[in-house]
């Protein structure tokens, strides 16, 4: 069975990397972004089964990176998990519908999302 690929889209180093690690561990194939901008090429290019999206980010932000996905033939049905530090309503009222969960990074463990992105490709297979 080919190996699963995820795109992290991480500003910070070391929780890209922990993340990284733990997706790896898990048989995933990860691919990484540290900015908006960046995380669409990366996108394009090797074409995810998931996306982790943080929407603090530099160039061009988490929010303008999802919209710009969610047009996009390639991505359009993508399934995409914002991970953030930031409890916005306002943000997850925007990030709508457009995504298939929406968590705190301290709400939820590396671990725990390797499992709920496992759960979301299973059931979208």
């Amino acid at each position: 069975m080919a190996r699963r690929r995820v795109l992290l889209v991480e500003d910070n180093e070391a929780l890209r990397t922990l993340y990284k690690e733990v997706f790896r561990h898990n048989d995933y194939d990860v691919f990484e972004a540290v900015d908006g901008a960046q995380a669409i090429d990366e996108a394009l290019e090797c074409r995810p089964d998931a996306i982790i999206l943080d929407l603090m980010l530099p160039r061009q932000g988490g929010l303008r990176a999802l919209k710009i996905y969610r047009s996009l033939p390639e991505c359009r049905n993508t399934p995409i998990i914002i991970l953030t530090a930031l409890p916005n309503p306002d943000y997850q009222k925007e990030a709508g519908n457009l995504v298939q969960g929406y968590y705190l990074k301290t709400a939820i463990t590396p671990q725990e999302l390797v499992k709920k992105v496992s759960t979301l490709l299973a059931e979208t297979a």
